[in-house]
């Protein structure tokens, strides 16, 4: 242990502590509740009183200094210290909730030192009654006040209040107000966790895996303030996977070790983290559960067995998302598990080996799919924004699909039926992009064109571009206009001869069948 010279400030403070305590030696006792044996807390208070009632005499402080209670003698040197604050040399003292510095007055233990000089600290002050622990009493610092409760385990109610608001995670009260969960556990996610039990508190914390910090120790922090006879033994600590298993008796979930006594004993001697032992824990389970037997499906810790049906149904897919996942899934084997009931998280997770097959379940032209599969392949992580586009292209080209062809089109019949597909295949926006872009600076289309922005309710803000007789011509066509837009798919051939033909266009084109059409 390396000694060093105190600096002005901490001789000053050292000076300040020692006043307040020729004052009283209140501070250096804890506040005691119930019925506990108190004769050796009252012969330190005697021997304490005996140091403070010399504190002007240096030369009985300097001889208390070397007998008596451990406690009373670092009184002496620290009230010695008053009379003559001759800059002392500092030690650190090193414990798990960080170093102290202190000074070696007084023949007397580290603790007593450290305890005495820090009476107005309940926490460090504790130290100076570890000796007492070791033989049985129970004691709890808060902020302000060091309790002990004798040989009783029960903590008072205000150190239980003072634990809570010291709490290293966001932790809410869960179940009758007993325990103390993190938000997810708290809405009832079910994550793996780390659960640490104090049955003399009648008390619990669980922390889960997302929220659980490598460099925080949930034990450490809730037993920093307290010191008791057996601490490994007055707080339990388990884990759990906390997957609500609907797979029936013989599962993989239904029955899981609990936390090895190894990864067990290495969190609670301080060598692990909150993370570190989950971890673990993962890591132990991991070969047990990659064993089993058939298909195991788990979504955000809800295990449905091999029910594929019930697991695609918890992804709440859309159409095109289902066929991939029902073409996709039968080949899977063993455990398949996402963190989140997304069917885009699923179909993340068997693109590698899969691509190919999600795309051949919604896209039928093989190169189409082919160029799909490439294009996810340089962007992965969309898989599902991918399926939609194709599916949105493959509706299209099946509404398009619906009408007739036609060949040798007149340029007044070839712009309707752009405008009129348009419509069917990706909607109103699409129809009038295609109607503004296509349109013509004279000729019938800009009559026609009245008709249809008529039709689709959209002639206001275009009604500036054409004249009084293309509105009026125009305006007049807009009831045979509809029926070209939004009638039966069958009825489209006679709709387009009628509007046309209303139009004055009589030879307009040809059924791509060899049929003549009406306007021939």
């Amino acid at each position: 242990m390396r000694a060093r010279r105190a600096s002005g400030g901490r001789e000053t403070d050292l000076v300040r502590r020692a006043a307040k305590l020729r004052d009283s030696v209140a501070t250096l006792v804890p506040e005691r509740i119930g019925d506990g044996p108190w004769a050796k807390f009252d012969r330190r208070r005697e021997e304490l009183e005996a140091v403070r009632a010399v504190k002007d005499d240096e030369d009985a402080l300097e001889r208390l200094a070397k007998r008596g209670d451990p406690m009373a003698r670092a009184l002496a040197g620290l009230l010695r210290f008053y009379h003559d604050p001759d800059v002392p040399a500092m030690l650190v003292a090193r414990y798990p909730s960080g170093e102290i510095p202190y000074a070696p007055f007084g023949r007397t233990t580290r603790e007593a030192n450290v305890a005495v000089q820090n009476a107005d600290d309940p926490a460090r002050l504790m130290i100076g009654y570890l000796d007492y622990a070791r033989k049985g009493f129970y004691f709890f610092a808060t902020d302000r006040i060091l309790y002990c409760t004798g040989r009783s385990p029960q903590p008072p109610a205000s150190f239980l209040a003072s634990q809570t608001e010291a709490q290293p995670y966001r932790l809410a009260p869960a179940g009758n107000g007993d325990r103390f969960d993190c938000p997810h556990l708290a809405r009832g996610e079910h994550r793996p966790y780390l659960a640490v039990e104090w049955p003399a508190a009648r008390r619990a914390w669980r922390v889960c895996l997302g929220c659980a910090k490598h460099e925080r120790q949930l034990l450490a922090a809730l037993t920093s303030r307290l010191t008791v006879p057996k601490p490994l033994k007055e707080f339990t600590v388990a884990a759990s996977l906390n997957v609500d298993c609907h797979g029936g008796a013989n599962c993989v979930h239904a029955a899981l070790p609990d936390l090895p006594r190894g990864i067990r004993k290495r969190y609670l001697f301080g060598r692990s983290s909150d993370r570190e032992l989950l971890d673990a824990y993962i890591a132990f389970l991991t070969p047990r559960l990659d064993r089993t037997r058939g298909p195991v499906f788990v979504a955000a810790g809800v295990c449905y067995g091999s029910d594929q049906a019930k697991f695609v149904d918890a992804l709440s897919p859309t159409a095109e998302e289902r066929v991939a996942l029902e073409r996709t899934l039968p080949s899977v084997d063993g455990r398949f598990e996402v963190d989140e009931p997304r069917a885009s998280r699923v179909l993340e997770k068997l693109w590698p080996q899969h691509a190919e097959e999600i795309v051949g379940a919604i896209v039928t032209d093989p190169r189409e799919a082919e160029r799909l599969v490439r294009e996810a392949r340089s962007a992965p992580g969309r898989v599902s924004e991918l399926l939609a586009r194709a599916a949105k292209r493959g509706a299209e080209e099946a509404r398009r699909k619906e009408l007739p062809a036609f060949r040798g089109l007149s340029p007044e019949a070839a712009y309707v039926d752009a405008v009129a597909r348009a419509y069917r295949s990706r909607g109103a926006a699409a129809a009038e992009k295609t109607l503004l872009d296509r349109l013509p600076r004279e000729g019938k289309e800009r009559g026609l064109a009245v008709g249809l922005l008529s039709a689709l309710g959209r002639l206001g803000p275009h009604d500036w571009q054409f004249t009084d007789t293309e509105r009026k011509f125009g305006t007049a066509l807009a009831g045979e206009a509809k029926p070209v837009l939004t009638g039966p798919a069958g009825t489209y051939h006679a709709a387009l001869d009628r509007l046309l033909g209303v139009a004055g266009v009589v030879e307009w084109g040809e059924l791509d069948s060899g049929e003549t059409s009406a306007g021939t």
